[in-house]
């Protein structure tokens, strides 16, 4: 019985291991396309505009991909759904925010980016729900000449 009680410890070990396993595997592939840009914003000013709100955000953008990008843009998308395109009309209408080339882990030289958004008033009124904010989007071309679009991870400036 000793014997039988032992091979079951073993079994949950290696269940235990197997798990642990596929649960850092699927953080690897998941982190894969996450987390290459991150950094901080401040909005500098709010104007509210009919159902609109007119946002001028300063963006201090950190390039963690590991290798420089070029044709940088980086626009805002609904904080409701993190889609791989904008599907708004409010989100494809967004003057972007241009850097011709972000350097890889480079944030001490380049200085901060400004752009000015205009967006649903409702969507701006989001943001300041506690654990809510803008949803950042940025589209690059990678070190191949691939186009690459992805969310950034910027919290606000403190």
């Amino acid at each position: 019985m000793q014997r039988g009680r032992a091979i079951s410890k073993y079994a949950v070990i290696a269940v235990a291991c197997v798990i642990s396993m596929l649960a850092l595997e699927a953080t690897r592939v998941l982190a894969k396309n996450g987390g290459n840009f991150g950094g901080d914003f401040t909005i500098i000013k709010a104007v509210e505009q009919g159902e609109n709100e007119v946002v001028k955000i300063s963006l201090r953008v950190i390039n963690n991909s590991g290798a420089d990008v070029k044709n940088v843009s980086i626009t805002i998308a609904s904080s409701l759904h993190f889609s791989p395109r904008p599907t708004e009309a409010w989100e494809k209408d967004q003057t972007p925010i241009k850097a011709s080339i972000l350097r890889f882990n480079e944030h001490k030289v380049l200085g901060p980016l400004v752009g000015t958004f205009t967006i649903p008033a409702a969507e701006y009124q989001r943001w300041g729900q506690k654990g809510s904010g803008p949803n950042f989007m940025i589209t690059y071309q990678d070190a191949s000449g691939a186009e690459q679009y992805e969310r950034m991870d910027l919290a606000p400036a403190q």
